[in-house]
């Protein structure tokens, strides 16, 4: 999924909330290497973006493509040398294309464990309502969220639910670690509440 000006405005805004307007050395996490698009974003990545904006920034992403650590999200193992390395962590629209299904829970996981306490996990991702009411990101991926699962997530991991709200179709959610807790234990309860949507080839 590519950075446009509003999600890349939300980041931001979510990040200002979180740390106020001195972000010079916050160390941020990108899942997927983005690419960004408007006419007025001079970056053509997501990494240069913020880098240029002072933050020290990383990316996962299988394709390794613009020095992303190539990392597989389903695997957990891989990623203990990151684990409470990052004030900010981005999901735009990646989660949602992890698959099998149960891999999902993993994703999670990895991100909660990325992030620092105090730091922020910011999702950008395909809203179920408004796939099922508006065709909205329509044949993108097979998982959906909704509010009831980020509300359910912040809960069972006692996140700081920031943000939780829509922006052209996506579930748009900015939570807070606030303490060094395990992520929660209960996978079937975790992916009851992802929605899952058969791809409609035409």
């Amino acid at each position: 999924m590519a950075l446009g000006i509003s999600y890349l405005h939300y980041i931001e805004s979510s990040i200002k909330q979180a740390f106020g307007e001195n972000v010079n050395g916050l160390r941020m996490l990108e899942l997927g290497d983005q690419i960004t698009f408007g006419p007025d974003i001079v970056e053509k990545t997501g990494k240069a973006y913020f880098e240029n904006r002072g933050f020290k920034h990383s990316s996962i992403d299988l394709n390794g493509h613009h020095d992303s650590l190539a990392l597989d999200l389903r695997k957990p193992e891989l990623f203990l040398d990151l684990y409470g390395m990052w004030d900010i962590l981005t999901n735009a629209g990646t989660s949602e294309h992890i698959e099998p299904f149960e891999k999902q829970y993993e994703c999670f996981s990895i991100i909660h464990d990325c992030i620092k306490v105090g730091g922020i996990a910011i999702h950008l991702v395909p809203d179920v309502y408004e796939h099922d009411e508006y065709n909205r990101w329509l044949n993108h991926c097979r998982y959906y969220y909704s509010e009831a699962f980020f509300e359910l997530l912040a809960k069972e991991c006692q996140y700081e639910l920031l943000s939780n709200t829509v922006i052209n179709g996506l579930r748009c959610v900015t939570i807070k670690k606030i303490k060094d807790e395990p992520f929660m234990s209960d996978r079937h309860k975790f992916l009851n509440v992802i929605t899952q949507r058969e791809m409609v080839h035409k």
